[in-house]
C-alpha cells in the first residue's frame, strides 16, 4: 500500500511506528518516483527536527555496542524519554546482503513502547553509517524521539563520518586490544568525544 506524503507526515508526528518505518523505507529507496516523494517529505519534516540528542556509538565488532545501547536506552526510557536506535549492519561485498541482526540482541529494549529500533544495511557505504542514516535520523527527530543512538558497523581508524552527524561520538574499546601505538594513531581517536573501556575482565588485564 502506498501512502501519501501527508499520511506519512501525520504518522511520523503521531509516533506511529509502522508509518515511521514506511517513511524510512521511502528515503532508502533508489526508485526515481520514491526519491521525489522522499525529498518532499524531508522538506516538510524539517521544522520539527533538531531537538533530539544525537549519539554516535562505534567500536570494533564485539566491543559490546548493542549491549551498551540496550542498557542506555532502558535507563533513558525509565526516566520518561523516548529512544530511537539506528543500527547499521555491514553488507557483504559478494552478495550485497546484510544480516540485520542487531535488533535480536536488544530483546528488552524492543519490547518498550517508547523505543524504536531500525536496522539498516551499510550497502558498501563507508564512514560507519548507511547512505541515508542522516535522513532516517531526521525522521526520528520529527517523531519526537529524545535520544537517537546510531550504532555503526564497527569502524576502523579512518571511518569517522558518523562524527559529523552526531552531537556526541562515543568509542567503545576493549581492554588489551592493540599495542601502545594504537593510542596515538590518527583517525577515529581524534574524532571521538568519549572513550568507554568495556569488557574489563581478568584475562584482559595482563
Amino acid at each position: 500500500m502506498k501512502f501519501s506524503t501527508e499520511e506519512l507526515l501525520k504518522g511520523i508526528q503521531s509516533g506511529d511506528k509502522r508509518l515511521i518505518g514506511k517513511a524510512i523505507t521511502l528515503v532508502e529507496s533508489k526508485k526515481p518516483e520514491h526519491r521525489v516523494q522522499a525529498e518532499d517529505l524531508l522538506k516538510q519534516i524539517m521544522p520539527f527536527t533538531g531537538k533530539s540528542v544525537r549519539v554516535g556509538i562505534t567500536g570494533v565488532p564485539g566491543a559490546g555496542k548493542s549491549t551498551f545501547i540496550e542498557n542506555f536506552g532502558l535507563l533513558a526510557i525509565s526516566k520518561g524519554k523516548k529512544v530511537a536506535v539506528l543500527a547499521i549492519d555491514p553488507s557483504s561485498a559478494i552478495n550485497k546482503g546484510s544480516i540485520l541482526g542487531d535488533k535480536t540482541r536488544m530483546e528488552e529494549l524492543t519490547k518498550e513502547e517508547n523505543a524504536f529500533i531500525r536496522p539498516s544495511p551499510s550497502s558498501g557505504f563507508l564512514g560507519g553509517v548507511a547512505n541515508t542514516t542522516f535522513e532516517t535520523m531526521l525522521i526520528c527527530e520529527a517523531a519526537g524521539y529524545d535520544y537517537i543512538l546510531i550504532e555503526t558497523v564497527g569502524v576502523g581508524q579512518s571511518e569517522v563520518l558518523v562524527s559529523d552527524i552526531t552531537d556526541v561520538f562515543l568509542f567503545l574499546k576493549i581492554i588489551g586490544g592493540g599495542d601502545e601505538l594504537q593510542g596515538i594513531k590518527r583517525g577515529i581517536m581524534e574524532m571521538v568525544d568519549l572513550v568507554f573501556i568495556n569488557k574489563v575482565e581478568k584475562d584482559n588485564l595482563q
